[in-house]
């Protein structure tokens, strides 16, 4: 089920970054030793609004990443 921003805002979570590839695996895995919960949406090229040559000549997937911080 895909959820609006604005569900995810609701929610707590937060747009932390926007990436793919390897940086994307380093990334999670940073954020799963900080005990950082994470929620993933792809997005495409054209709706990252920067430079994503890179991307797509790798021919990556780009995802959004949101974080939110587990109930303690």
């Amino acid at each position: 089920m895909v959820k609006t921003e604005q569900e995810l805002e609701a929610e707590g979570w937060k747009v932390a970054s926007v990436t793919g590839g390897d940086h994307l695996n380093r990334t999670l895995e940073i954020y799963q030793e900080l005990g950082i919960e994470v929620y993933l949406e792809k997005v495409e090229p054209e709706e990252c609004g920067g430079c994503t040559e890179c991307f797509t000549a790798g021919n990556e997937i780009i995802y959004r990443i949101y974080t939110k911080r587990y109930p303690s």
